[in-house]
């Protein structure tokens, strides 16, 4: 009798369908029908234990001599074995130990993982004019960086006026500061949220322009007496890029 012979008649003495084991082993029920199938012959030494314990059989009860798990090391064969001898209570004692050891390992993973990244905010292009921090509302969510990033927000890029360094989709990051000539910010302009280059000439004169020479079009000039709102958000991190030679 094969892998998938055996599941299926433990299954069934034991009244379960394919959904129910999934749910009580929390093997994917597309594996156990991998088992079920003959695709899988092999199964890992998790996914034997598991579904094991679900049906409350031996692991070789359920999948014959252990050998079938190749990756049992000669420790963990030893463990097998023991568990095999052991009565229902002594197994019961050693599946909740198993069950509290992955929780208190989850645990350990996730704090790990959260002392390696920081969250900061992904804005979309719903922007509130003439403030310095803009309400964005609800158009933002969470975006996880490594916890060493310079960035204080991320953008969404929308269009193909800065191509080819900041594609169209692309989420550009940033960082909550005064742009120098020649870098890229984040601004707010009569309420439109802008990536562009910036200038400043000695008059006081905004230039803004596209990385994409294609799409000048797009460049924006600003008056320095011009009653226009602009409200910069920040610098946009990225490689320096020249300022352009063919501006208007």
């Amino acid at each position: 009798m094969d892998i998938g012979e055996r599941l299926s008649q433990y299954r069934r003495q034991a009244g379960m369908t394919i959904d129910e084991l999934a749910r009580r082993s929390g093997v994917a029920k597309g594996t156990l029908n991998k088992i079920l199938h003959g695709e899988t012959k092999s199964p890992t030494v998790s996914v034997v234990m598991s579904v094991a314990q679900a049906l409350d059989v031996s692991m070789s009860e359920l999948f014959g001599p252990v050998e079938s798990a190749r990756a049992l090391s000669g420790e963990a064969m030893g463990l097998a074995r023991d568990y095999d001898r052991l009565d229902g209570h002594g197994k019961r004692v050693v599946r909740a130990v198993t069950e509290e050891e992955k929780r208190r390992m989850a645990a350990a993973d996730g704090a790990r993982t959260r002392a390696e990244t920081k969250v900061i905010p992904l804005f979309g292009n719903s922007f509130a004019a003439g403030r310095g921090d803009p309400d964005f509302g609800n158009a933002w969510e969470d975006y996880p960086v490594p916890a060493d990033s310079a960035a204080d927000f991320a953008v969404r890029i929308n269009g193909n006026s800065m191509e080819p360094y900041l594609h169209d989709g692309a989420v550009a990051l940033g960082q909550k500061r005064a742009p120098r000539d020649g870098e890229v910010a984040a601004l707010l302009l009569d309420g439109e949220f802008l990536c562009k280059q910036v200038c400043q000439d000695f008059m006081g004169n905004l230039y803004l322009f596209a990385l994409n020479r294609e799409r000048k079009d797009a460049d924006v000039t600003i008056a320095y007496d011009s009653e226009r709102s602009v409200t910069c958000f920040g610098t946009i991190l990225m490689e320096r890029v020249g300022l352009p030679t063919d501006a208007r």
